[in-house]
């Protein structure tokens, strides 16, 4: 169905009519073309239509309440209601995706994270700093007459029972235990109390406690009371190692490298140390000690042993269990 306007004018007068002599009609056309005669129909027509609107009176134009209608086909309609619409569904379903995505993408960062926190025996610890420093502060300066080494902090616990007293009461004047090569306090085998430690600038008074010439490790005990390092389990070739002591009196030095190899009780690493590394640890990615620092073999590149930790219950230590089941 089709919509138009609606017509509320009012019914047009009679037009009236007007007398013409048909003869003289007759005449008057025949001077006139056709077209001449259409134009002066359609100028007629013009002017009556003027004319009758003129004569319509205002008020009923007024009063006329006709309104347009816009011109479309009427049919069946489906209003949607606000559940149907797709703009929220839309919003609805990309911000679920977007929180899908969000936690995906922390799950990816936690995991990649905890693969760069994750320290193995291969690689450098990812807190290096903080591990030398951990180390530093359980490495000490051992000196012996004019021989100088180095020396780490192990954790012992008391003498044995069947100790003399002179031992016994050592162990309770001089608490702290640090392990040493035998060749750094050789001298001081004769005066005991010969020997002195330090970390820092500061000496502190020790004693030589027990000594294992064959092996070349003693223990010094001092009446500074450090940290302790913890022992490493049964290294590998190809594990990283970091050498720390005094090379030449440089106090809290450290090299890195890597263990070349491992000969029954001796560890091969390629972390290089001089004269004044004797005595100190070679340590982990953990920190933990796998070795004393001992000696390196000149002419070879990068040749450096160190004494296993294993060695310390051969003579120095009571061992309720083997450091390492070799």
């Amino acid at each position: 169905m089709i919509f138009g306007r609606k017509s509320k004018g009012p019914k047009q007068p009679p037009s009236k009519e007007v007398d013409v002599n048909p003869a003289e009609a007759a005449a008057f056309d025949s001077h006139l073309s056709a077209p001449e005669i259409e134009k002066i129909q359609s100028t007629l027509e013009s002017k009556l239509l003027e004319k009758e609107v003129e004569e319509i009176p205002t008020s009923e134009i007024e009063n006329d309440q006709s309104e347009l209608i816009p011109e479309y086909k009427v049919g069946k309609v489906l209003r949607q209601g606000p559940w149907m619409h797709p703009f929220p569904l839309i919003v609805g379903v990309s911000i679920i995706g977007l929180l899908v995505a969000l936690f995906a993408a922390n799950l990816q960062i936690n995991r990649l994270s905890e693969e760069l926190d994750k320290t193995d025996y291969f690689h450098a610890p990812p807190n290096l700093s903080q591990l030398i420093t951990h180390v530093q502060k359980s490495t000490m300066v051992v000196t012996c007459g004019n021989s100088q080494g180095s020396g780490w902090v192990i954790s012992l616990g008391e003498v044995i029972d069947t100790a003399d007293a002179e031992t016994k009461q050592i162990d309770k004047m001089y608490p702290g235990s640090v392990i040493t090569n035998y060749h750094v306090i050789e001298d001081c085998v004769g005066d005991r109390r010969a020997v002195t430690t330090s970390n820092g600038s500061r000496q502190y008074e020790a004693i030589l406690f027990s000594t294992d010439e064959e092996n070349d490790l003693a223990i010094v005990s001092t009446k500074l009371v450090l940290p302790a390092l913890e022992i490493s389990e049964v290294p590998s070739p190809g594990w990283w190692s970091m050498a720390l002591g005094s090379p030449f009196g440089l106090e809290k030095s450290i090299s890195i490298g890597n263990v070349m190899n491992v000969l029954e009780n001796q560890i091969v690493s390629t972390a290089p140390i001089n004269p004044g590394n004797s005595g100190g640890p070679l340590v982990n990615s953990f920190g933990q000690v796998m070795g004393t620092n001992t000696f390196k073999v000149r002419g070879a590149d990068g040749f450096n042993v160190a004494k296993s930790a294993s060695l310390l219950c051969e003579a120095l230590v009571v061992c309720d269990d083997p450091i390492w089941n070799n």
